[in-house]
């Protein structure tokens, strides 16, 4: 018999059915015992009577997160919340789960009972929660709409290498690897290699994959390695280009998600999906840093934001706009990657951006330098030899269109999303500084 979803019950009536899924709850009432099983749809009670003494021996001896494969009739049941349940016919056993947990399973009355530490060791039980069941649902369709977003729009996707002979930044908060008898580096972004995709006339392309960042960060908002969707687009005019794609697409993305677990979203984390109408507004990091000293936020860079002015400038022009988004351009090139190209009416200024939502940057964004001698002297500012970057600078020696791209963090864009406080909570299974899967013990 073939397997049928808790969701489809309604269906089956009358009828045998075969379910399969693991034990969520169950309650022995002497002649009678209760057990309620879910799978990824739905949950179900079924009921085992004594008078079937096989079913209800084995029905004794299950645990709580056991899998279980039964047959039975789906009948109507006024008392229970769905309207029906199944009589159990036959029971088996598939996995017997071992008691107790290690940690208690986060139900939608109650908050995070286990430390969150505890909680990530045993991911894998954490996971089953009603919440980060939602969690991992709204990330799938979040990849799914980033992506059909961009094919829609004739992008080509592109797998870029994930282990690089020269670092894709300046060389620094890089993993290095040995590479049979050479040395090479983990990728911080596929960014060389979407530009090689441009300088190749596929003209849009996009990344989706992992990268790696060696960054001893011990914050609610970084990781070693991160899930980044990259986007490289040929023959644009201005940098602002970019910005106006990436405003659709997150639109986009937001009306898909918002149209399939809205409700949800509202009912198990308490948040609103907020479309913007009109565009995202922009300000200057020099109009931002007036408005934060106005308010009295204190600032330690000039030329970036720390958490606390994110938080700030987030708030102050959501009020002023209406917008949780906000661009925030002219950064000093100096603060910025050398491949990001200088403004030529002011060449301490970069061509580029920064996304913040709610208060986060989430992305950051530029029109690339394609002319090669302009890059080459770039590199030359930042202290970067020439030799280390011939490969990369081949891309440009043969002709290349005027570029430029972006990259979102997807576990911070998630965390926005959902609202969750840590990007722990919205990464299947973190790396961190001092996470490798589990927590590394110290020596």
């Amino acid at each position: 018999m073939e397997r049928i979803h808790i969701k489809d019950l309604k269906e089956y009536i009358g009828k045998e059915v075969r379910i399969r899924g693991r034990v969520d709850t169950i309650r022995d009432q002497g002649k009678i015992i209760f057990v309620v099983v879910r799978d990824r749809s739905g949950k179900i009670q079924t009921v085992a009577w004594h008078e079937n003494e096989e079913v209800f021996k084995t029905a004794k001896s299950l645990t709580h997160e056991s899998i279980v494969d039964i047959q039975g009739e789906v009948k109507e049941a006024p008392q229970v919340a769905t309207g029906y349940e199944i009589g159990i016919n036959s029971l088996r056993i598939d996995s017997l789960a071992t008691t107790p947990l290690p940690i208690a399973i986060e139900q939608p009355y109650t908050e995070n009972i286990s430390a969150l530490d505890r909680r990530l060791d045993y991911r894998w039980i954490d996971l089953r929660s009603e919440k980060n069941s939602l969690m991992m649902d709204v990330s799938t369709l979040v990849g799914h709409t980033l992506r059909e977003y961009c094919i829609k729009d004739g992008f080509k996707e592109i797998q870029a290498p994930r282990i690089i002979s020269a670092a894709s930044e300046s060389g620094a908060n890089v993993f290095e690897v040995k590479y049979f008898d050479k040395k090479a580096y983990l990728a911080q972004s596929p960014q060389f290699h979407k530009q090689m995709g441009i300088a190749a006339d596929l003209e849009k392309v996009f990344n989706m994959g992992p990268v790696f960042r060696a960054e001893k960060s011990f914050t609610t908002r970084h990781l070693t390695e991160y899930t980044s969707f990259d986007v490289e687009i040929g023959y644009i005019d201005s940098y602002k280009d970019v910005c106006k794609f990436e405003e659709g697409m997150i639109k986009h993305m937001l009306k898909e998600v918002k149209e399939k677990y809205g409700e949800r979203m509202e009912e198990v984390f308490k948040t609103k999906i907020n479309i913007p109408e009109g565009e995202f507004p922009y300000i200057s990091v020099k109009e931002a840093k007036e408005k934060l000293a106005k308010a009295g936020i204190p600032s330690k860079d000039v030329g970036d934001f720390s958490p606390e002015e994110e938080k700030a400038i987030g708030k102050i022009m959501e009020e002023e706009t209406g917008c949780e988004f906000l661009f925030i351009v002219d950064y000093p090139h100096a603060n910025r990657a050398f491949y990001h190209m200088k403004d030529e009416s002011n060449p301490t200024i970069a061509l580029g951006y920064d996304l913040f939502w709610k208060g986060l940057e989430i992305t950051t964004g530029a029109q690339r330098e394609h002319r090669l001698e302009n890059l080459k002297q770039n590199a030359l500012e930042r202290g970067i030899k020439e030799e280390s970057m011939s490969e990369y600078f081949d891309y440009f020696k043969y002709g290349c269109p005027p570029h430029g791209g972006f990259a979102i963090g997807t576990e911070r864009l998630l965390m926005k999303l959902l609202g969750f406080t840590s990007i722990l909570e919205t990464t299947y299974l973190p790396n961190t500084p001092n996470r490798l899967g589990k927590l590394i013990a110290k020596k």
